[in-house]
């Protein structure tokens, strides 16, 4: 690497503060470390800084490690992603019988995710949740989001199974297994899977959310739940990883070919997505990558196999943004060795970017998406609209490529318009279509309707809907209040990206609503009161 450390010094100077959290920021090129430094503080009570050696909880960076255990199990001969996961995990719902190793492996499933079904449920963010809370959950569960195979749709729920696949082919959990298996081999000491969370780990950094005017709370996950997340490293030690992808050996070649093959669905069509790595591109360079966030927790590692370079960022605060500053990074570090430039946004016209406004569905999970405009110009959003027009909360900030396509400020999400059809393109390269509908502004009585006690048998919760002089507002066990935004007919959203649509019978009452969210798609509640 030749670029000059300041310049990447440069990108994180918003750290430099002795009172707010950072970043640990790794740079390896060639099989060297050639940047490793820490910004910010790891414990803000004792007023310890982030070092290269810090150890962090890096969240679903955690399913690369989880999917090259099952692997290896698979190279022993132990398993095959064929087999179906009832094999290895007793009393699975009947929902779940068609499900094999290889969906759980390339979230292809159709299982729900497991953090929203518990927040659902009622748990807190900082409850402390266990495996068999999850599989309780998963036990419960009537129907899927779709039949295996059928599609893609990002879930934590299938890496906790394949912790439990691990543990029952082997006969040692997955923490043990990795650590012989993985970890020492390539010398990662101080990475672990850790599976008991009163455990004292020196060195960590701790978790932060913000809590607006400069301060900052404690934010950190309470669960003894591994496969999906629950890994802890330092950025020295998971450039030791991102080098063994870049120039594997041993028995880790083919273990890294197979990471590397992207998932496919039933019709063939191929994934952004090997085993727990996104595989994508980055101005035309061949990247693998994966993000992470848990609580106060973020994460991602960025590694282009060609160029021989990974970037490794690891963070302790909610709001940051690692996967924007890898990205910036690398740029740093490989300039010149883009084949395709830097993205030039065009600026449209107001009155053609309010052609794009509007209110699309979803046609199969009845999903709403919201186009607006706002100071910045337009706005993507699965949530309420914003109450200020200059809020960015709720939105994801849209460039025109051309009169048709768009590219968000997050650099991997991609927007299509074909007619009243608005395509969007995820991280991991799964298209999804939305068809415009038209806004709805239901009257009192149509408030009204809605109201009352809905409950999920599956999740043995319900949710109260009430209609206040703010509109209809849902109300669940241990959580909060949310006001819900009409979005098309019958159908709300809220400011945590659920839409609410409610099914009536001919006499104008509802009878059910569902849920759908990006993971959790089609749940029913029935009206009981």
């Amino acid at each position: 690497m030749t670029v000059d450390p300041r310049k990447i010094d440069a990108l994180f100077g918003d750290r430099a503060s002795p009172d707010m959290p950072g970043y640990a920021v790794g740079v390896m090129q060639d099989g060297q470390i050639v940047h490793a430094k820490g910004y910010g503080m790891a414990d803000l009570e004792h007023g310890t800084r982030i070092t290269p050696d810090t150890v962090f909880h890096i969240a679903s960076l955690s399913k690369q490690f989880t999917a090259c255990a099952v692997l290896m199990l698979e190279a022993a001969g132990k398993l095959s992603l064929g087999d179906l996961v009832t094999r290895y995990v007793p009393k699975m719902p009947a929902c779940a019988k068609r499900i094999t190793l290889r969906h759980l492996l390339y979230h292809t499933s159709g299982l729900r995710d497991q953090w929203p079904l518990l927040r659902l449920s009622g748990w807190r963010d900082m409850d402390e949740k266990t495996e068999n809370d999850v599989l309780g959950l998963v036990r419960r569960q009537e129907e899927l989001n779709f039949p295996p195979g059928e599609n893609f749709a990002y879930c934590n729920t299938g890496y906790t199974l394949l912790a439990r696949v691990v543990k029952s082919v082997s006969g040692r959990s997955l923490r043990s297994y990795t650590k012989d298996r993985i970890f020492k081999p390539l010398g990662m000491t101080a990475t672990h899977f850790r599976d008991d969370h009163t455990e004292v780990v020196p060195g960590r950094a701790y978790g932060y959310t913000d809590a607006g005017r400069g301060k900052f709370g404690f934010w950190v996950p309470n669960f003894d739940v591994v496969g999906p997340t629950s890994l802890h490293t330092t950025v020295n030690e998971l450039l030791l990883w991102a080098g063994n992808l870049l120039s594997p050996s041993g028995d880790f070649v083919s273990l890294v070919k197979a990471q590397r093959l992207p998932g496919k669905l039933n019709d063939r069509r191929q994934l952004g997505y090997g085993a727990g790595v996104g595989l994508s591109s980055h101005r035309g360079l061949l990247l693998m990558r994966h993000s992470g966030w848990d609580l106060g927790y973020v994460s991602h590692l960025a590694v282009y196999p060609k160029e021989g370079c990974a970037v490794a960022i690891l963070g302790n605060l909610a709001t940051l943004s690692p996967a924007l500053k890898a990205r910036q990074v690398a740029e740093l570090c490989l300039e010149g060795r883009f084949p395709d430039p830097r993205t030039t946004p065009r600026r449209l016209g107001e009155s053609e970017l309010e052609k794009r406004e509007g209110v699309y569905r979803h046609p199969r999970t009845g999903r709403a998406l919201r186009l607006f405009l706002s100071d910045v110009g337009l706005l993507l959003s699965y949530a309420s609209p914003p109450r200020s027009s200059s809020s960015l909360s709720s939105g994801l900030p849209l460039d025109a490529l051309d009169s048709t396509r768009f590219l968000g400020s997050d650099e991997t999400t991609e927007v299509k318009f074909n007619g009243a059809t608005v395509t969007v393109r995820g991280e991991f390269g799964v298209d999804e279509s939305f068809d415009r509908a038209l806004r709805w502004k239901p009257k009192p009585s149509e408030l009204k309707a809605c109201a009352g006690t809905y409950r999920s048998a599956e999740l043995d919760t319900t949710l109260r809907m009430s209609v206040d002089h703010d509109g209809l507002v849902v109300t669940q066990h241990r959580g909060p209040d949310r006001v819900l935004s009409p979005a098309y007919t019958n159908a709300f959203t809220d400011d945590n990206k659920t839409t609410y649509i409610f099914s009536r019978e001919s006499a104008g009452e509802g009878d059910h609503l569902t849920l759908s969210s990006e993971r959790v798609q089609n749940l029913r509640f029935d009206l009981v009161g």
